[in-house]
C-alpha cells in the first residue's frame, strides 16, 4: 500500500480545505503525520480527532503543513480515485483465465483488494496483502473481511491458488482475529481437488476459529466450481455434475444444521444456491439461512429469498399491476425452473401473461447455467428464437426482461475504484458491450431488467411505459438492486 498521497481534484468553496489553502491539484501526503493511502485511508484518519494536521504537496513539488478544526469531518476535498490492486494468484479454476478472446480490457484484470472485501464484500485471496496491509486492516477497523480460502491444507491449497507462498492462509487469518478483525470465509469446491478430507479439514479448521468476542470467522460457505468452454492450456479440474451436486447436498445439508444448533442458531456452513439448482433440488426454507442473509452476494440464498418475496407479493394489492401484461422473462438455465414457477402464480392469481424462457450461453459455453453471465448476445438470440417459435407477429409480447445480474452498471463496483487502463462504460452494459437500449432497438420492444423482486421488476415495466428509459443512465429509471459488479477472480 506504499504511495506517495492522494490527489485532490477538487476543493468546495467555502470549506475548510479551501480556507487552509488547498487546492485542486494538490496532493494530500498526511494526516496527524501519518501518510494518506487511498480514500479510505483519508476517511479513518480525518474522523480520528477534531482537529486535523495536513501535510500537502504542491504540483510543483513544494510542501507545507497546515492545521483544520474539523471536528472529526471531512473537510471539503474530493479525492482522486483509488486504482484497484490485482489479484497474484493463479487460481486452477479463475475465471477471469476462462474467458472468451474479445472482450473489453477491464474484465481480464482480476481484483484482490481488501479496501473492496470491507466496503462491497468482494473476496480476496490475502495473496497481496503483506503484513503491513494486515496491520492496516487491524487498525483502520477494516472488517470484516471477506477470504476465499479454498482450503486450509497448505499443499492443497498452493495447488488451487498456484502460489507456492500462499498455502498458509490461516497465518494470515490469524492475524486479523487477533487484531479483532471478524472475517467471512469461502471456498470454491472442485471434485477431487478440495473436496472429501481435505474439505472436512477446511471446516473444522475454520469452525474452531469461531469464538465469542475479538475476532471470528462468522461464515463458511461452500460453493461449487464454474467452468467455461474456454480452458484451453488450463489445469485440468473436474466439473460438478448434477450427481455429484445431490451427493453433497445430502452430505452437508443436515451439517448445515448441525452447526447452527452450535451456533445459537444462526447458520454458520453455508451451502450456495447451485448446490441446489444443479441437483435439481428444491432449495430449503427460510431458515437454513442466515438470519442477515449472509454471503447474499456469493449466491447464497438467493433463490430462497426471492421465493419468500413472491410470495408476499402476489397476495399484495400491488401485484394487480401486472394484470393483462405480457411479458417475456429471459433466465440462465439454473434459475428458470423457480422463474417459472413463480410466474405462473403470478399469472394465475391476477390474469398477467408472464412466460419464461432459458437464454443458453453461447458465449462461456452451455455448461455455464447462471444468469449473472449471459452476454447480450445470448440473449438477444434467445428472444429472437422465443419470438421466432410465436410466429413472429407484432404483438408477440409487451416487453422483454433480461436479469438485473447479467447487466454491468460499470466497470468497477463504485466510482471511488478504477482499473488501470478501463474505460468506464454506460449504465446498463452486458459483458459483451451490447447495451441495453441496443437490445431493445433490435428487439422492437422495450427491454427492462428484472430487479432483485417482482416489486422492483413492476417498477420498471411501469417506468417504460412512461418512456422513463429513453437509453439514459440506468439508475435514473431503474432500481440498482441485483445489477452486478465484477466480484474478484471467481465470479459464481
Amino acid at each position: 500500500m506504499a504511495q506517495q498521497g492522494v490527489q485532490i481534484i477538487a476543493v468546495e468553496s467555502g470549506s475548510l480545505a479551501e480556507e487552509a489553502g488547498l487546492r485542486p491539484g494538490d496532493t494530500l501526503l498526511e494526516i496527524h503525520g501519518e501518510a494518506v493511502l487511498d480514500q479510505l485511508s483519508y476517511q479513518y484518519l480525518i474522523s480520528r480527532e477534531d482537529e486535523a494536521e495536513l501535510r500537502v504537496r504542491r504540483p510543483d513539488g513544494s510542501t507545507f503543513g497546515t492545521r483544520v478544526e474539523n471536528g472529526g469531518e471531512g473537510i471539503g476535498v474530493d479525492l482522486a480515485q483509488d486504482e484497484v490492486k490485482v489479484c497474484k494468484q493463479n487460481c486452477v479454476f479463475c475465471f477471469v483465465h476462462q474467458m472468451p478472446k474479445g472482450f473489453r480490457k477491464s474484465l481480464y484484470l482480476k481484483d484482490e483488494d481488501i479496501r473492496l472485501s470491507f466496503l462491497y464484500g468482494h473476496f480476496t485471496t490475502l495473496s497481496s496483502s503483506d503484513d503491513a496491509e494486515l496491520d492496516r486492516i487491524v487498525r483502520e477497523r477494516l472488517g470484516p473481511i471477506h477470504v476465499s480460502v479454498h482450503a486450509t491444507d497448505p499443499e492443497t491449497r498452493v495447488k488451487v491458488v498456484g502460489n507456492p507462498r500462499e498455502g498458509h492462509i490461516l497465518r494470515k487469518i490469524d492475524r486479523l482475529l487477533a487484531g479483532g478483525i471478524d472475517v467471512h470465509t469461502q471456498a470454491v469446491v472442485a471434485p477431487g481437488l478440495n473436496d472429501g478430507d481435505i474439505w472436512q479439514r477446511t471446516v473444522d479448521d475454520l469452525w474452531a476459529r469461531r469464538k465469542e468476542g475479538r475476532g471470528s470467522v462468522l461464515s463458511l460457505s461452500c460453493v461449487p466450481v464454474g467452468l467455461t468452454a474456454h480452458r484451453d492450456h488450463l489445469p485440468s479440474v473436474q466439473d460438478v455434475d448434477s450427481a455429484f451436486a445431490r451427493e453433497w447436498v445430502a452430505r452437508w445439508t443436515p451439517e448445515v444444521r448441525r452447526y447452527a444448533r452450535a451456533n445459537d442458531g444462526e447458520p454458520w456452513l453455508l451451502l450456495a444456491d447451485e448446490w441446489f439448482t444443479r441437483a435439481g433440488i428444491e432449495v430449503p426454507g427460510r431458515p437454513f439461512y442466515s438470519r442477515s442473509w449472509a454471503q447474499l452476494e456469493n449466491g447464497v440464498g438467493l433463490v430462497r429469498r426471492f421465493l419468500e418475496h413472491s410470495r408476499r407479493f402476489i397476495r399484495s394489492p400491488r401485484a394487480r399491476g401486472f394484470a393483462g401484461r405480457r411479458v417475456l422473462l429471459l433466465t440462465g438455465s439454473s434459475f428458470a425452473p423457480t422463474l417459472s414457477r413463480v410466474a405462473m402464480e403470478l399469472n394465475r392469481a391476477v390474469g398477467s401473461h408472464l412466460r419464461v424462457a432459458v437464454a443458453k450461453n453461447f458465449s462461456f459455453g452451455e455448461s455455464v447455467t447462471v444468469a449473472g453471465l449471459l452476454c447480450g448476445e445470448d440473449l438477444k438470440y434467445a428472444a429472437h428464437a422465443d419470438r421466432d417459435a410465436k410466429g413472429g407477429g407484432p404483438d408477440w409480447v409487451d416487453a422483454v426482461v433480461v436479469p438485473s445480474a447479467s447487466l454491468r452498471t460499470h466497470t468497477g463496483p463504485t466510482d471511488q475504484y478504477t482499473l488501470r487502463g478501463a474505460v468506464v462504460r454506460e449504465e446498463g452494459t452486458f459483458l459483451d458491450d451490447v447495451t441495453l437500449p441496443e437490445l431493445a432497438s433490435d428487439l422492437g420492444v422495450p427491454a427492462v431488467p428484472s430487479g432483485a423482486n417482482l416489486s422492483h421488476l413492476l417498477d420498471h415495466l411501469e417506468a417504460a411505459d412512461r418512456g422513463a428509459f429513453r437509453g439514459g443512465a440506468l439508475k435514473s429509471a431503474f432500481h440498482g438492486a441485483g445489477l452486478n459488479s465484477p466480484q474478484g477472480a471467481y465470479n459464481p
